[in-house]
């Protein structure tokens, strides 16, 4: 079992996402969507490489889930997955991402 960190754009991305949600479709939705996002990040735990790589670079994954709009950028690391992003399918998304910015330690909950 891997540790997971939320990355601070991560987090900042979850709370935007939301916030969002409370204002466009109520608290139910926006919270229903946060448990999503936070069984993700077990699945993530029990098996850090569910996700594709990311143009061929294994640490880069992105995770994809059927019949939910939001794609989780991750890395992996040595006994850890950092989740960078959680970006809603409409946007584009860097194929190569490969951004290392300063993160701070956020454990799943």
């Amino acid at each position: 079992m891997s540790s997971v960190f939320w990355g601070n754009q991560a987090v900042a991305d979850r709370m935007s996402i939301f916030r969002f949600l409370v204002h466009k479709a109520g608290a139910k939705v926006a919270i229903a969507t946060d448990e999503r996002f936070i069984a993700l990040s077990s699945l993530l735990s029990e098996h850090p490489k569910s996700g594709h790589a990311i143009n061929g670079n294994m640490q880069r994954r992105r995770l994809i889930v059927p019949h939910f709009p939001f794609v989780m950028v991750y890395a992996l690391e040595s006994h850890s997955v950092r989740i960078l992003r959680v970006i809603h399918t409409s946007r584009k998304i860097a194929v190569n991402y490969t951004q290392k910015s300063s993160f701070k330690n956020h454990r799943y909950q």
